[in-house]
């Protein structure tokens, strides 16, 4: 695999393969640490991250080391941009929880990893598909794609037929073929990506799902037969949890992680 870019977007160079999109690890270094055993034992060749890398759990740094001991690329999730740059988040749009969280992060993280969070791509592209963190809509940023509307929006601007996104942190399909309504549906079973329309992949989290199951979540994708289908994987949520209360972070970011809400 190769890859190229000018700082805002990525673009990668490689053939058919099984490929695995990740996202919204959130400082969640145990449930990385298990998606990425998962999918070691799989055929999967390459894994790419769909960004918010930090924010909410107790292992920021482990898991910026994790992801790039193992070559994995990464685009820029809102809240590693806030972390990156804390002077200018909005203050106004995030909420006081999140803020403490937030700066609690950038204090445990070196010069290193602040920079390589800053460096971090908006977009990657690859041939037939792009990752990217949220939707493609320029304003407001960082906006959701969590519904038909949303969706819709989004792939106005998707530049590509097929784009991966997180931040929603569920797993979902959005399509709009020409002269239809775009069709928007939870991401359950085995995909197909239809050739002729335009396609959203939403790849779930890893360390902090919000549909009902606790479990961490990836997507895999087969560049070859052009299918999506959804991977859970089991962690120690206790571990993760031990870790948020150790760190005396809001109660309720430890309380989530069993729900998965």
């Amino acid at each position: 695999m190769h890859f190229y870019g000018n700082g805002k977007i990525k673009y990668f160079d490689f053939g058919f393969m099984l490929t695995a999109i990740i996202a919204d690890i959130h400082g969640n270094v145990h449930a990385l640490k298990a998606i990425l055993e998962a999918l070691g034992k799989l055929s999967v060749k390459q894994v790419l991250c769909a960004g918010d890398i930090v924010g909410y759990g107790a292992n920021p740094g482990e898991c910026i080391d994790m992801l790039r001991g193992q070559n994995i690329p990464c685009c820029c999730g809102n809240h590693d941009s806030y972390v990156a740059d804390f002077e200018h988040m909005p203050k106004d749009k995030v909420r006081p929880e999140a803020q403490e969280v937030i700066r609690w992060t950038r204090g445990q993280l070196s010069d290193e990893h602040i920079d390589w969070l800053a460096a971090l791509p908006m977009t990657l592209q690859a041939k037939g598909f792009m990752v990217t963190h949220a939707s493609c809509q320029p304003y407001p940023k960082w906006g959701y794609v969590n519904g038909r509307s949303t969706g819709a929006m989004h792939l106005l601007f998707q530049r590509q037929h097929l784009c991966f996104n997180g931040h929603s942190h569920l797993p979902m399909m959005v399509s709009h073929h020409r002269n239809c309504k775009p069709e928007w549906l939870k991401l359950e079973h085995e995909r197909i990506v239809p050739d002729d329309a335009f396609t959203m992949i939403g790849v779930g989290a890893v360390g902090q799902p919000r549909d009902g199951d606790n479990r961490a979540c990836a997507i895999l994708y087969d560049t070859d037969r052009k299918e999506v289908r959804l991977l859970r994987q089991q962690y120690d949520i206790a571990g993760a949890q031990k870790a948020i209360m150790d760190c005396k972070l809001p109660l309720f970011l430890a309380d989530r992680l069993l729900k998965g809400i």
